[in-house]
Order: C-alpha cells, then structure tokens, then sequence
C-alpha cells in the first residue's frame, strides 16, 4: 500500500455499535489494514511490538482511548518504573521490566489509535517523544541511584549522571542540528553536505545497537539478586559509551552541515530585521 493510498473503509456496523467516540467499533482487521506497507520498522516492532498492539488496540479504540490518552499513560508508566529503580528492595526490580515492555507496547497503541481516530498531529508526534525520552534518560541515573542507596557506593551515581547527560546532551545537539539546519537553508539554500556511506552505516549500526539493547536490558533485571547491577551496567555501555561516540558523529555531521559562512546582524552595514535568528551574536 503506497502512501498516498486511501485506507480500506471501515465496515459499516449498526448504530448501536459505535464506540464511545462515535466511530464504528473495529477489529484487528481494520487495524492491520490501516498500516503503510512500505514503511519497514525494526525486527523487534515488526515481530513483537506490532503483533500485541495491533491485538490489543481495539479494546482501547472501542472505548473510545485517545492517541494522547495513551502516551499519558505510558509516561505515568515511565515515571513509576524510575521511581522505582530508586526505592525498591533488589528483589522487586523486575517490576521495572515489566513496565517497560508495558510503555513498549503503548507506543505502539498510541500510534495506531492516532492512525484509525484519524487524530495524528505535531503535538501528538512531540509528545509522543516526550514519553519515549523520558524512560531512557532517566534510567541511567535512577539505577544508579538505587545501587547508590543498596551499596553506598557513589561511583554509580556519577557514573549514572554522567550517561544521562551525554543521552540529554545528544538530543539536545540532533535537535538542534535540525533547527539550525532548516534556518540556514532559508537564509542561503540547501546544505551541500551529504552523509557519507562510512558514517551512514556507522550511524546506522549505531542506532541499531541502541534500540535492540534498550530493549534487552530490562530483561536483566529479572536476574535474581544482581539484575539491577548487570542492568546498570548494560546502559552505562548503551547511553554512555554508545551514546557518547554517536555525539562525537553527530557533532562532526553538524560541523560538515553548517559549515557555511554568513553575515551577523552585528555586522557594519547589516539590517537586523532582516537577520534570522537564534545564535547570532
């Protein structure tokens, strides 16, 4: 299915059928209909994520869930899980896990009830994003956290704050690259530089590794006794170490990017209205 291609209708159904958000009630049918066929996702989405949201989506279409309803509650499931990487005894973090993979399939749900309530939107997309940043930047501090409170070392919760940071610190530069990006192309045309095969397929790998990893680790914690040691350590090495070599390739596509030369607002001669911002002196 390309696209552009309309989605298959939905069968038409009694008015006594509808669900409470006034749209005919629909099966896992409708919803496997529903997808772009050209759209490849990860194996991991592909063979675990889709399979059990698309079972479970129309329990929540059909009582009338809202994408935005169900990123809510995946955050509220992220924002418990860190709370308990904090304060639960060793032997319950597995609890952890199991909200993880519960936030794992919301974000699958949440895109399908968007897709078939026709209610896709930027802010649903950015939000969204907000529920799926915040477990994975917060996790590396809260686990050390908690191997701080279990054995009064400190070395994890530095350890821990440093890999959140470098994570923040990521998002921070990719989205800024955007930004930047998107603002020199309007003052002075497109960017000449394009991404290598070398670093693509590195970036590539990169990105690959950090996802099927994120999605490993939890498991650990189902390790009696040292499941949330080997977990920290397994996203110290994901959001740390990973993550810190994927900002040195970021920060070097963001140098060849915007390499490019432009006049300040400051500059003699210059109109300052007609100077775009940010980051101009």
């Amino acid at each position: 299915m390309s696209s552009t291609a309309a989605w298959p209708p939905l069968p038409e159904v009694a008015a006594n059928d509808h669900a409470p958000n006034g749209r005919p009630r629909i099966t896992r049918r409708e919803v496997e209909a529903s997808f772009n066929n050209e759209v490849r996702n990860m194996a991991i989405v592909r063979h675990i994520g889709r399979p059990i949201g698309n079972a479970l989506t129309p329990f929540f279409y059909n009582r009338g869930w809202t994408a935005n309803q169900m990123t809510t509650l995946r955050l509220g499931l992220a924002l418990l899980a860190m709370l308990l990487l904090i304060t639960v005894p060793p032997g319950l973090v597995w609890l952890v896990a199991v909200l993880y993979y519960l936030c794992f399939i919301g974000d699958c749900l949440d895109g399908n009830l968007a897709r078939l309530g026709d209610s896709a939107s930027y802010w649903g997309k950015f939000y969204d994003g907000v529920a799926d940043r915040f477990y994975y930047t917060a996790a590396p501090l809260a686990a050390g956290i908690g191997l701080w409170r279990d054995t009064g070392l400190d070395w994890p919760l530095i350890a821990g704050g440093v890999a959140t940071a470098i994570f923040t610190y990521n998002d921070l530069i990719s989205n800024r690259l955007q930004y930047f990006k998107l603002w020199m192309v309007g003052q002075s045309g497109p960017a000449s530089y394009r991404t290598g095969k070398l670093l693509s397929s590195l970036e590539n790998l990169n990105d690959r590794v950090m996802t099927n990893g994120f999605f490993v680790a939890p498991l650990l914690l189902l390790l009696p006794g040292v499941g949330l040691n080997w977990y920290f350590w397994s996203i110290l090495l994901l959001q740390g170490t990973l993550g810190g070599l994927g900002l040195l390739g970021l920060l070097y596509l963001s140098y060849r990017t915007l390499s490019r030369r432009r006049k300040s607002k400051h500059a003699k001669g210059a109109d300052p209205g007609q100077a775009g911002s940010p980051g101009l002196e």
